[in-house]
């Protein structure tokens, strides 16, 4: 399986944080956009249960099935 990187992020930071985590990136020999990935993961990881990733990725094969509701279709307000 092939892993396609086709979304960009463009982060606004102090001089200082940015620094940091440019030495953080040297001494691990990372770039910059392996490090935020990774703390990505580290803090999805951290902030959702065994359970709601299981009903995401079941909710996510379910919309890939064709199985979502269309937007235009729910009513609001």
């Amino acid at each position: 399986m092939s892993l396609i990187m086709n979304k960009e992020l463009l982060i606004r930071m102090p001089v200082s944080l940015y620094q940091k985590a440019r030495l953080l990136c040297e001494r691990e020999y990372k770039s910059m956009s392996a490090l935020v990935r990774e703390l990505l993961l580290e803090k999805l990881d951290d902030a959702l249960g065994e359970s709601e990733i299981a009903s995401i990725k079941k909710a996510q094969r379910a919309f890939h099935a064709g199985k979502g509701a269309d937007w235009r279709k729910i009513r609001r307000g």
